[in-house]
């Protein structure tokens, strides 16, 4: 059977830019560093607003996103005592980029 791609995307909202600026240097040096080591296939930070964000978090099953956000949990309700975080999940139904097309 074949895995299917499992996406994770994260819609962060800070009091201000610079609180979403070190939410974002913080997750580039350490929580990115920890989803790569864990499985993570892409990461991706899209900045919408000065204050909002979303990222964009994809694993190869929905195995291995779920044992990684179990690890990271204590480190989530951390981030969310001083950022607003609302978390969608689901199966990745389409990715096309420059590198996956034929």
């Amino acid at each position: 059977m074949e895995s299917k791609l499992y996406a994770r995307i994260s819609k962060i909202s800070a009091l201000n830019e610079v609180q979403l600026g070190m939410f974002i240097e913080n997750f580039k040096h350490n929580g990115a560093k920890a989803a790569l080591k864990a499985g993570a296939v892409q990461l991706t930070i899209t900045k919408v607003e000065k204050e909002k964000a979303y990222l964009h978090s994809v694993f190869p099953d929905e195995k291995i996103a779920t044992n990684f956000f179990k690890t990271i949990q204590g480190n989530l309700k951390q981030v969310k005592e001083f950022i607003k975080i609302e978390i969608s999940e689901g199966e990745v139904v389409f990715n096309q980029n420059s590198l996956s097309q034929d």
